[in-house]
């Protein structure tokens, strides 16, 4: 059941593929696996997406497909249906923990308070997505983590390329990243990974864990 969740803290980046078409999501997966990013979140709100995360599976087997914005637990039965190997949703959902535990695959709740983050921790949420981060800022992260030290936070929501070292130096164990990473550029594809190799480099630059915010 860990496996998934030592992949996130590996990788350091999880790219959040949030897109208006069912093939618009499956070109951006393959774009991010094949530049070398071992996991890939998915959200519910994309078309289709219980198909495109069974074409993820098939075609991509050594990635993690995480599936995101998981709402309810019937979501959550609907991704594990189609291959979710991570359920990732932005609150403290009793019933997406609950089915989680009971079909054994990990979950990363959601919080955005210290009170919501006690109640990830309590429902068994091994890291804790902190969203919307960049409205709190790297300082709120650091005082979260003052009387939370044992807190691990994958942080998410308008985090810019150039901020995950700080992110990941305050105490982060990964960073989120949507739109500043997979929003369609001149050439598309080739910018594309051109930003995913960037933050690739940012996440695992020898300086990283001194990077002051």
């Amino acid at each position: 059941m860990d496996d998934a969740i030592r992949v996130v803290k590996a990788a350091r980046v999880v790219p959040i593929i949030r897109t208006n078409t069912a093939d618009e999501a499956y070109a951006l997966a393959r774009i991010v696996v094949e530049a070398g990013v071992p996991i890939i979140e998915l959200t519910m709100t994309i078309p289709d997406v219980l198909g495109v995360v069974a074409a993820c599976r098939r075609d991509f087997p050594s990635a993690v497909v995480a599936v995101g914005t998981v709402r309810t637990g019937a979501e959550a039965r609907d991704a594990i249906g189609a291959g979710a190997m991570l359920l990732v949703t932005y609150k403290a959902s009793e019933p997406v923990a609950q089915v989680g535990r009971d079909y054994g695959i990990p979950y990363i709740l959601g919080a955005a308070t210290p009170t919501e983050v006690d109640r990830c921790l309590e429902l068994g949420s091994q890291v804790v997505k902190w969203f919307p981060a960049e409205s709190w800022g790297i300082a709120g992260l650091k005082y979260l983590r003052g009387p939370l030290p044992e807190v691990e936070c994958l942080v998410t929501g308008g985090i810019a390329l150039d901020r995950i070292g700080a992110w990941l130096a305050a105490g982060a164990v990964a960073v989120g990243l949507g739109g500043a990473l997979l929003a369609p550029g001149v050439g598309q594809a080739s910018v594309i990974t051109s930003r995913v190799q960037a933050a690739w480099r940012w996440a695992h630059a020898d300086q990283v864990r001194g990077d002051g915010p």
